[in-house]
């Protein structure tokens, strides 16, 4: 008799992405919930996604509105297999995994993802997936694309027809598009959704190096650390103060290369005004019509041509999302090594046998193992590809950038500072680096 294997793995985001095909969702509207599903799913496979629109909680616990409205909608579903257990999510404030049966007899993996929105408003996400990991890996990342399109659906109720989610834009590619940059009206904005949008914005506000922010103008980049609890590790807010009192919130790419006057029309958001308060700064916040303190200190830019020879880290993770690793290698003759490692397993209480997959990318290649033990079943998968070129090459810094060429003929500029005058962290566009303790 054959065991059959059952395994949960529910809103996966990794470090290292093995598919990276772009994806069309086809999206409808049933009542006051919106539902999507990929348009070029495998026969037979399941992915739905369902949002309902967000509700005012009127001062009502948003765990318990939470936990209440998933229970809610596993009713239509069916029964669940395992109890409820809420957990902190990477994506959003609170997260539930579960499984049920259908009514054909499957097995299905259910998760739910809710939090606020920066209206206020509070949101539950519900999806239903097929228990199969490829399926998992394709579309588990997206789904914070479609919390996005959803909350401006329901904010100006925009058209119900399919959207787009690209897959990463490279840089290199980024690169030449910049080369024939042309501006995107108000009225083609609007057209753009979910991850289109935010692309084709941080497409048209980056110009080419030496375009932008010119030193003369440029007060300071200012940063502010703090520890994340829910995504299990460090955020960082990267401030650029400039000499007319302007500050642009949320920079990721270097100051000489941001395009203020698109920036300021496509990202309004983002951009207030700054005044001096002894030894630091406060900002105008508009929403309140008060200055509050920046909070923080000012970045340490590098000097040009300078070399390294130290190994730095960054890191999250959480009991949900299991552990995620990448580590940068400067070398003093210019040379860098990259290396990359998740750690995945199946959440506790899952029922069946568990699965732990680990996934690794480094200057040999990039490789994969799936690992299921159980009551009289066990075994794995692995994989591995020759592209270990990608993760070595040469580092150029030079004030706020750093510019790395990597050996598969990969070039690209990005944000870099460190973020004490002891080097013993950096920024990298938004993500913080230091040096692992011994």
């Amino acid at each position: 008799m054959k065991t059959r294997i059952i395994f949960t793995i529910l809103f996966s985001i990794l470090l290292i992405t093995f598919i990276n095909a772009q994806e069309g969702w086809d999206k409808t509207r049933q009542n006051d919930v919106l539902v999507y599903i990929p348009s070029d799913i495998e026969r037979g496979k399941t992915f739905k996604v369902s949002i309902p629109k967000p509700v005012k909680l009127n001062g009502k616990d948003l765990k318990k509105w939470f936990l209440e409205k998933a229970k809610e909608m596993q009713v239509s579903l069916g029964n669940p297999l395992k109890k409820w257990e809420i957990k902190p999510d990477k994506d959003a404030i609170w997260g539930l995994a579960n499984m049920y049966v259908n009514s054909k007899g499957e097995k299905l993996s259910v998760g739910y993802q809710g939090g606020t929105l920066d209206n206020g408003k509070a949101f539950i996400m519900q999806a239903v997936m097929s228990q199969d990991l490829g399926i998992i890996y394709k579309y588990g990342t997206k789904l914070k694309n479609l919390k996005k399109d959803a909350e401006k659906t329901f904010t100006d109720n925009s058209s119900l027809s399919g959207i787009q989610n690209s897959s990463v834009n490279q840089q290199k590619e980024a690169n030449t598009k910049r080369k024939s940059n042309k501006k995107i009206t108000s009225n083609k904005k609007t057209k753009l959704t979910g991850k289109q949008k935010r692309l084709a914005i941080e497409n048209a506000i980056r110009t080419l190096p030496n375009n932008g922010v010119k030193a003369s103008e440029t007060e300071t980049v200012w940063i502010h650390s703090w520890l994340n609890v829910i995504l299990g590790g460090i955020s960082v807010d990267t401030y650029l103060l400039l000499k007319d009192g302007a500050v642009y919130d949320g920079l990721k790419i270097p100051p000489n290369e941001l395009n203020v006057k698109m920036s300021k029309e496509l990202q309004t958001k983002k951009w207030t005004k700054w005044k001096r308060s002894g030894s630091g700064y406060q900002v105008f916040n508009k929403k309140k019509g008060t200055w509050e303190k920046l909070e923080g200190n000012k970045a340490n830019k590098t000097r040009a041509g300078e070399k390294l020879n130290v190994k730095y880290i960054t890191a999250s993770g959480s009991q949900m999302f299991g552990s995620h690793r990448s580590w940068i290698t400067f070398k003093p003759n210019g040379r860098f090594e990259l290396e990359n490692l998740s750690i995945m397993s199946s959440p506790d209480g899952s029922i069946g046998p568990s699965l732990t997959i680990v996934q690794k990318s480094d200057k040999t290649g990039t490789s994969g193992t799936t690992v299921v033990i159980g009551t009289n079943v066990g075994g794995g998968t692995s994989s591995k590809k020759k592209d270990g070129s990608k993760n070595t090459g040469t580092y150029h810094l030079n004030g706020y950038t750093i510019t790395l060429k990597h050996d598969n003929g990969y070039d690209h500029t990005e944000l870099f500072f460190f973020d004490e005058s002891d080097k013993k962290s950096f920024i990298y566009k938004d993500d913080r680096f230091w040096i692992p303790k011994k």
